[in-house]
């Protein structure tokens, strides 16, 4: 089968008509050539679905880009992406060592109306519109901190406004665990966001910022928390060692590089009830900037691990 699909494309090669035959790993798809796609595109243009054009606007604005690049951002399915925009004459690929430098292609400027196809031009261009980033109430602070355009919804619960909200957006963030209950009323790109220490919500501002074609500069909001971070672990040098009762305050304990002992001083999060000599706050209002969240509970078990009140210790 393989050699009269290979006869084919040869076929069709010396035919040097406006169709093609290629083979795509280990598939073969008969489309318009590449050359002459801009011309096809102008006449039955095909309406790209959500999950693809997003694909697209990121290699749009981060080319050249490699498709390694790429799948950490978008995970595996980019790979078909890739693909399918190859096929359509928007994007080329070109193979630079074991992977392949992605750019958008003439026929992206003729798709898109834009009167240059140079990477800069295009950059310029799509950068006019922001990614409308979705945030639960939980997040809203960390939207603001991040300056995202953002809109805040309940995609678990939506009321009649977030179920106008929701189609409008382009990436959602909200907490780990939740996605199939937001994925009944979203359908669109999500990020479950991990932020109960200072070094998950930095690897959570640079998922977000990954994921988004045209992201803010966060830089100095990194360096705030990492500020932060350091002044903890050097009040934590003179704690004494931690007994964590949940994952959550082991993994605060370990944020702070304290010692973890099952000898050590109890600790808990107030939502489980448990009897610990240090109950940390979890029940935050969420009017509270997501930094000073986490400094609270910081704040609750250092001091309980120095012996200072405010850790509420439980008799």
């Amino acid at each position: 089968m393989a050699s009269l699909a290979d006869g084919l494309v040869l076929d069709y090669r010396e035919r040097d008509g406006g169709v093609e035959i290629r083979s795509f790993d280990q598939s073969y798809v008969m489309q318009v050539r590449p050359e002459l796609a801009p011309e096809v595109m102008t006449v039955a243009p095909r309406e790209i679905d959500a999950p693809l054009l997003r694909t697209l606007a990121i290699i749009a604005y981060r080319q050249p880009i490699c498709q390694s690049d790429l799948a950490r951002i978008r995970g595996n399915k980019s790979y078909q992406h890739v693909r399918e925009l190859e096929q359509m004459g928007l994007i080329t690929a070109v193979k630079v060592g074991r992977t392949k430098e992605l750019r958008t292609s003439k026929g992206f400027a003729d798709y898109f109306g834009l009167e240059g196809d140079g990477p800069e031009f295009v950059r310029r261009s799509i950068g006019l519109k922001r990614d409308s980033v979705g945030v639960t109430p939980m997040f809203e602070s960390l939207g603001r901190r991040m300056g995202l355009d953002y809109v805040v919804v309940n995609p678990y619960h939506p009321s009649p406004e977030d179920r106008e909200r929701l189609p409008g957006v382009d990436l959602l963030v909200l907490s780990p665990g939740y996605s199939t209950k937001a994925q009944e009323h979203y359908s669109g790109d999500l990020i479950e966001a991990r932020a109960r220490t200072f070094s998950q919500l930095k690897e959570s501002i640079e998922l977000i910022c990954d994921s988004l074609a045209d992201c803010p500069d966060v830089e100095p909001l990194l360096a705030e928390i990492d500020s932060l971070l350091l002044d903890y672990r050097e009040r934590a040098v003179r704690a004494a060692p931690i007994n964590p009762l949940t994952e959550m305050i082991r993994e605060m304990a370990e944020d702070l590089r304290m010692t973890v002992s099952e000898d050590g001083i109890s600790a808990a999060p107030d939502y489980t009830g448990q009897a610990a000599r240090i109950i940390v706050p979890t029940h935050q209002d969420y009017a509270m900037d997501i930094l000073e969240r986490i400094k609270q509970r910081y704040e609750a078990l250092l001091q309980g691990a120095a012996g200072e009140e405010g850790g509420k210790p439980v008799s």
